[in-house]
């Protein structure tokens, strides 16, 4: 099992990358992070399990069609892709990548390090696909200028050790007009306000050994980690024409963060309630802000 002490910035402080690209490569983004499918195997079975592991969280908000569709549809605008150049900035176990090439996009896949471009490299090899995969920092990109109609960053900026440079770097490679659609973790988020605060920190009586930075890294990923609100994003981003805001969150998560030991009374309810309670709930306060931002 990972154990999470992820060092919670500010969205404006910076950090150096050296431990945060050594965090990363021990611990790629695979989300099985309590090891019950035991060590990594390059294979369709291994990947199976841990797209469904994701795949199965996000049909509360994103993919609700899952198995079927398309992992995060609802945010990511697949249709809109073909023969577009497409960038994945932090492509991870490659879920994204390969959904994103299915669509017949002109693709590049690019991570910081070493494991997450082995694993995306062998998904494509496996489901015979193609992108032009790279370990590349999006910090310091080796693209021209004004290259891609789309970025996709799902959950991956908000760890970089200065997000204010990716996001000048995401402008830079994005065509007059293209968008980016990014997702980073919600500071207005239940988890954030409620769950870390008074579950964790007065409930559990944590405030007695951490301070709240201290209690939000204990469960956050990463070796760096930021919570952002829209201000603080728009901010980040004020050079973007365009911005939206959306949110989410998985299945069963956002009862257990409003709810802490107790979430499983909602259990008692139709499930079909406990459902669009959930997803009411994720799409107000989830912990993913969802941002498109247009060049």
């Amino acid at each position: 099992m990972v154990k999470f002490n992820a060092k919670i910035l500010n969205s404006d402080q910076n950090a150096e990358n050296i431990k945060n690209k050594d965090w990363w490569n021990s611990n790629p983004m695979i989300y099985d992070w309590e090891k019950n499918f035991g060590e990594i195997t390059y294979d369709k079975i291994y990947f199976d399990k841990i797209d469904e592991l994701f795949g199965e969280g996000h049909k509360l908000v994103n993919n609700p069609k899952w198995p079927k569709g398309k992992i995060l549809e609802n945010f990511i605008p697949y249709e809109s892709f073909k023969n577009k150049r497409v960038l994945e900035l932090g492509c991870g176990a490659g879920l994204v990548s390969s959904h994103i090439a299915q669509s017949d996009a002109n693709l590049s896949s690019i991570d910081l390090t070493e494991n997450a471009i082995k694993l995306t490299k062998k998904r494509f090899e496996i489901l015979n696909l193609k992108s032009d995969i790279q370990q590349m920092d999006g910090e310091n990109l080796s693209f021209h200028n004004n290259t891609f109609d789309f970025i996709v960053s799902w959950g991956v900026i908000h760890h970089s050790g200065n997000m204010k440079k990716i996001l000048k770097e995401i402008y830079r490679v994005l065509k007059p007009d293209g968008k980016a659609y990014i997702m980073v973790y919600n500071k207005n988020s239940i988890r954030y306000r409620i769950y870390c605060f008074f579950w964790l920190g007065i409930f559990k009586l944590k405030f007695f050994k951490l301070n709240f930075k201290e209690i939000v890294g204990s469960i956050t990923d990463g070796y760096i980690a930021r919570h952002l609100t829209e201000k603080d994003m728009s901010d980040l981003t004020n050079q973007f024409s365009g911005k939206n805001f959306s949110y989410s969150d998985e299945v069963n998560t956002t009862s257990m963060y409003l709810m802490g030991p107790f979430y499983r009374i909602l259990y008692l309810f139709p499930k079909k309630l406990k459902f669009s309670i959930e997803r009411f709930l994720a799409k107000k306060f989830g912990w993913y802000m969802e941002v498109v931002l247009k060049k």
